[in-house]
């Protein structure tokens, strides 16, 4: 007998604003994969910040550095379209400089996987 699994995906933009201590912004649920197929950083101040972004990877509890220190200038934006490819329980996280002045938006395809492997 074959057992036929059903892929749901569902597409999300999660916006998440930055705080000066690194923080989840977001983490794939259980029987989930994600694309994250966009990240879009915006420092809407009149002054020069910077943010940190990282990559948890749950199944080797390793964290790997995206972006340490960039710096983004007054009421400017930075866009990775870049897709990053997560597994249930990986997440992403980040920090800036100063908190509530930078803004991400993570644009997010998810598909469910009742089974994982």
């Amino acid at each position: 007998m074959s057992t036929t699994s059903i892929i749901v995906p569902k597409l999300r933009t999660i916006p998440v604003v930055l705080g000066t201590s690194t923080s989840d912004l977001y983490t794939v649920p259980a029987n989930y994969k994600a694309t994250i197929t966009s990240i879009f950083i915006s420092n809407t101040t009149a002054s020069t910040l910077t943010f940190s972004l990282d990559w948890y990877v749950a199944s080797t509890a390793t964290t790997y550095n995206i972006a340490e220190l960039v710096i983004i200038d007054p009421n400017s934006f930075i866009q990775v379209e870049n897709a990053f490819y997560l597994a249930q329980n990986d997440k992403l996280k980040g920090l800036a400089s100063a908190g509530s002045s930078v803004s991400v938006f993570i644009t997010v395809d998810e598909a469910f996987y009742p089974v994982q492997f």
